[in-house]
């Protein structure tokens, strides 16, 4: 059981992860600005 636990825990980080990187290289999509998020300029690209 702990072994399926370790590879859903994983799974989980590589998604949040990811979402993070989306979203901070995103934009807003209706007014075309970049809100301020200091706390993800290292996951910028």
């Amino acid at each position: 059981m702990k072994g399926k636990s370790n590879i859903a825990a994983k799974f989980m980080e590589q998604v949040a992860k990811k979402s993070v990187e989306l979203a901070s290289e995103s934009r807003c999509m209706y007014i075309y600005h970049q809100p301020k998020m200091p706390d993800l300029k290292k996951f910028k690209k």
